[in-house]
């Protein structure tokens, strides 16, 4: 779910189609930047780690905390390529979920 919604974001901001995948890199900092990496157990796979962002993201749609049309403008809005793409696409990503956080704790 998370590389087609930045996908979606991606191409948005820069008028043309691309398919990204979101390194597992990507998510692994935004969980540590956004001070969820404290309810994980210590020793998992990396690949645990970012599954865990994913996850979230999917249980916040289905649980209709936001839309997939909403996600995408978030990351756009927050979607700076001028940094570069790893920060570009944390800082994207840590907005979105930390949206995502501040409307489960709303309800």
């Amino acid at each position: 779910l998370i590389n087609f919604i930045y996908s979606a974001a991606k191409s948005k901001v820069l008028g043309k189609f691309c398919g990204e995948r979101v390194s597992n890199k990507v998510l692994i900092r935004v969980l540590d930047e956004t001070g969820l990496r404290k309810f994980l157990p210590r020793r998992i796979k990396p690949s645990v780690k970012s599954n865990a962002i994913e996850a979230l993201i999917a249980y916040a749609w289905i649980s209709n905390f936001l839309s997939i049309n909403e996600a995408i403008e978030i990351l756009a809005s927050k979607l700076d390529l001028s940094k570069g793409e790893f920060e570009a696409s944390v800082n994207a990503i840590v907005e979105l979920v930390n949206v995502i956080k501040r409307r489960i704790d709303e309800n």
